[in-house]
């Protein structure tokens, strides 16, 4: 691709976001400008070889005008997010980190743990935390002093009698009235308490209450009251404190050696160490490395903090201020601490631990490049693998056909790729080939249309499953652009056996361990999404059959509800006032509808013993 004085002409002098493109249309780098001709001018003369690398793949060029530089963060971020360019810095870091989340809306709320903040919800949100484990040891501290349910709603709903948590005094039993819902809601508030770390109120709380118990001779109340004073006070001690200021911040550094990089961020809450988090970056490095870091970062579903601190204050800093309060819904500054010893050392934390991580890296991991060089070579590949995708079915006896397709990229699973597929050609008597020649159809075909197509296709099956997708490659045109590859497992005593168009006999790979427990990897995640997805269609059938002939509820109205709920019990859960601001229902209807499904579930399912 020429890029000349003359088409420069042609670029507006406006913020925006250019996407350059191979021969195949695939997106190699996104970029944005405050400036689109004055930062397309620097492409004339390539400085890195980073540019004149990607200028000698590029075969087109794409303009996207936005309306500020804003807008052109938040599209290239997307972009990004999206086509995971090659020549753009990328985000390894494929779960978002896990939250806490509290619903006040309910009438006797819960603790649960997720990955992402919901736009638009009005629960509380609390974290982040660096792992499962450090999360789920919060929860059972917090239930431990503030016992909460811990069922769903839906089982809340049909529960009859109070379950073993109560028995052992960790539930309060809400679910059949055993505690008043102003008395639940004291509790949930000291735990909101304690998660937002205004420890002494909440201790100042508790001790007026076993005051206040004892004064009214309830000796038993203020004597459990006073143990867990105390446990908490224990607790409270054993945290970290690292600044003085109860405040909420990040504090990032990243480790770098050549091309590769590591970054590793501190999570303070209320002025508490809550722990790190090790993340690595694909990609050639830019000039604006933290503007690109923290846009994805952020992206993901991530609680804000009110402060972020940089080893420096990257070029647009103002610009990612403003975006980051819109998603924080609250001021956020970006900081680069000079003078403030503290939060120096906070960054000089963040720095070892980025270091540390790098060095472990590069001891013991080995780079994609390499791998995919080697992959290419015993595969048979026409091209150097970059995304690869592997397909798998599922069904139960014919009953609910579905397929799955996983996707990856450098070695990196890249979930927003990942598609379910409900089979529409074979019903009945199961036929593996046909569901997986509709499934491949669909995919490759909106590939050919969307210019997005992988380079390795993964098959789980043998040589038979192989000949099919060998043919719908071939029929699309698609044989010298895309390789396959099909794993079997035949017998227990022969392990995995991998089979490659034109080759008679399954290859034995050995000596290249690093390649088959590659591809072992994707096969088992696609196997693990697929049996997911099955699950969940024939639940949402199961729903469907449920529905069937009650009164009211036509085949618009079934498609809402199958659309919100997987199961008559998550209908009554969510109440009359939920089910009546449904598209298409109201009072009247919700209320029908919830009186059928509380008669139909009596009928059809035996009441508990005892």
């Amino acid at each position: 691709m020429e890029l000349s004085p003359q088409r420069l002409k042609e670029i507006p002098e406006a913020p925006g976001v250019y996407l350059f493109k191979d021969e195949r249309g695939t997106v190699l780098y996104v970029g944005k400008a405050r400036d689109l001709r004055r930062r397309l001018a620097s492409y004339l003369t390539p400085s890195t070889p980073k540019v004149r690398h990607l200028l000698a793949r590029a075969r087109e060029l794409e303009i996207v005008v936005t309306r500020n530089e804003k807008e052109a963060l938040i599209l290239e971020a997307n972009l990004i997010k999206r086509h995971r360019p090659r020549y753009n810095v990328l985000l390894r870091d494929d779960k978002a980190y896990p939250l806490i989340r509290i619903n006040l809306q309910e009438k006797f709320p819960r603790l649960t743990i997720v990955r992402r903040k919901r736009r638009g919800d009005r629960a509380l949100y609390f974290g982040p935390y660096p792992s499962a484990g450090a999360v789920r040891e919060t929860v059972r501290t917090l239930t431990r002093f503030f016992p909460l349910r811990r069922c769903s709603n839906a089982e809340m709903a049909r529960r009859t009698r109070p379950c073993l948590y109560y028995q052992i005094g960790k539930c309060p039993a809400p679910c059949v009235g055993l505690i008043r819902a102003e008395d639940y809601q004291k509790i949930v508030r000291q735990a909101v308490a304690f998660l937002a770390g205004r420890n002494q109120d909440l201790l100042e709380g508790l001790r007026r209450e076993m005051e206040k118990a004892a004064e009214r001779l309830e000796f038993e109340r203020a004597a459990r009251l006073r143990d867990r004073l105390r446990a908490l006070e224990k607790t409270l001690e054993a945290q970290a404190v690292v600044l003085p200021e109860e405040k909420d911040l990040d504090a990032f550094a990243l480790a770098r050696q050549g091309e590769r990089l590591t970054g590793a961020v501190l999570f303070v809450r209320r002025g508490k160490l809550l722990g790190h988090k090790i993340f690595h970056l694909g990609g050639v490095p830019e000039e604006n490395l933290w503007e690109t870091v923290l846009a994805q970062f952020y992206d993901e579903g991530k609680l804000v903090p009110e402060e972020i601190l940089l080893p420096e204050r990257p070029e647009g800093a103002e610009i990612l201020e403003e975006w980051l309060s819109e998603v924080r819904g609250g001021p956020v500054k970006i900081l680069a601490p000079e003078e403030d010893p503290t939060l120096k050392g906070l960054l000089e934390t963040a720095r070892r631990n980025a270091e540390e991580a790098l060095r472990a890296r590069l001891r013991g991991e080995r780079t994609w490049e390499e791998l995919a060089e080697e992959m290419a070579a015993v595969l048979r590949l026409p091209v150097i693998p970059q995304r690869v995708e592997a397909v798998d079915l599922s069904s139960l006896k014919g009953t609910a056909p579905v397929g799955a397709i996983v996707a990856f990229f450098e070695g990196e699973p890249d979930k927003a790729r990942y598609r379910r597929y409900h089979i529409r050609t074979v019903s009945g008597i199961p036929d593996d080939y046909a569901m997986l020649r509709e499934v491949l159809e669909r995919r490759l075909k909106r590939g050919l249309e969307e210019k997005d197509l992988p380079d390795l296709l993964v098959i789980d099956g043998g040589k038979g499953h192989l000949e099919t997708a060998r043919q719908v490659v071939e029929e699309l045109g698609l044989s010298e652009k895309l390789g396959l590859c099909a794993l079997a497992k035949e017998r227990a005593d022969e392990g995995e056996k991998i089979y490659i168009p034109g080759r008679k006999n399954p290859l034995k790979l050995s000596r290249h361990g690093e390649v088959l427990r590659f591809l072992m990897r994707v096969r088992d995640e696609v196997h693990r999404f697929v049996l997911s997805f099955h699950q969940k269609t024939r639940e949402r059938e199961s729903l469907r059959s449920f529905l069937d002939g009650l009164p009211g509820i036509g085949e618009r109205r079934k498609r809402v509800l199958l659309s919100r709920f997987s199961s008559p019990e998550e209908i009554l859960a969510a109440g009359e006032e939920e089910i009546a601001r449904l598209p298409g229902f109201n009072r009247p209807v919700a209320r029908k509808l919830q009186a059928h499904l509380r008669e139909r579930l009596s009928v059809d399912r035996p009441s508990p013993k005892g």
